[in-house]
């Protein structure tokens, strides 16, 4: 079998969505909206888990004075991390993006551009997941409890809506 380089705009991006999408799904628990761009969707996530709505998931837990000062100051400690590794992210999705619209195609630049976007989403993946170790760490059992029951509840509900 002869694996030939992709000849359109479309195999770029089945290509670039093959190489990231293992990455991709290990960032976030729902699917990007369409129209979206990688870096939009990774900010979109950090609002979900910390913005103004980004509490929903601690909301009913009772936090102390102590627990809330905590939980501020891990996201404090993770911001500059997560404001650079968002850079890196917009400037891959720009490269692909960019080769993606040349005149002649590169398929090593597109590769390497692929395989840099999602490392970068990777990165972002992995500072949610440690910001949210931590920030469980600072919960009761009791606390971590409550927000099992209410993990079970909404997976319960998504797979309802998934087999409709």
């Amino acid at each position: 079998m002869t694996i030939h380089a992709p000849r359109s705009l479309s195999a770029l991006a089945l290509a670039a969505a093959i190489i990231a999408a293992p990455l991709a799904a290990s960032a976030a628990p729902g699917p990007q909206p369409e129209g979206m761009r990688a870096h939009q969707w990774a900010g979109h996530q950090d609002h979900q888990m910390r913005g103004r709505h980004g509490d929903r998931w601690l909301r009913g837990l009772d936090l102390s004075q102590d627990q809330q000062d905590q939980i501020f100051k891990i996201r404090h400690d993770q911001e500059q991390a997560v404001y650079d590794q968002k850079k890196v992210l917009k400037a891959a999705a720009g490269t692909l993006r960019d080769v993606g619209r040349a005149d002649s195609f590169d398929a090593a630049k597109a590769k390497q551009a692929a395989d840099a976007l999602g490392q970068a989403q990777g990165q972002l993946a992995l500072l949610r997941a440690q910001s949210m170790a931590q920030i469980r760490a600072v919960l009761t059992p009791e606390q971590r409890q409550k927000l099992a029951e209410r993990h079970q509840r909404k997976d319960k509900g998504e797979a309802k809506t998934t087999k409709s």
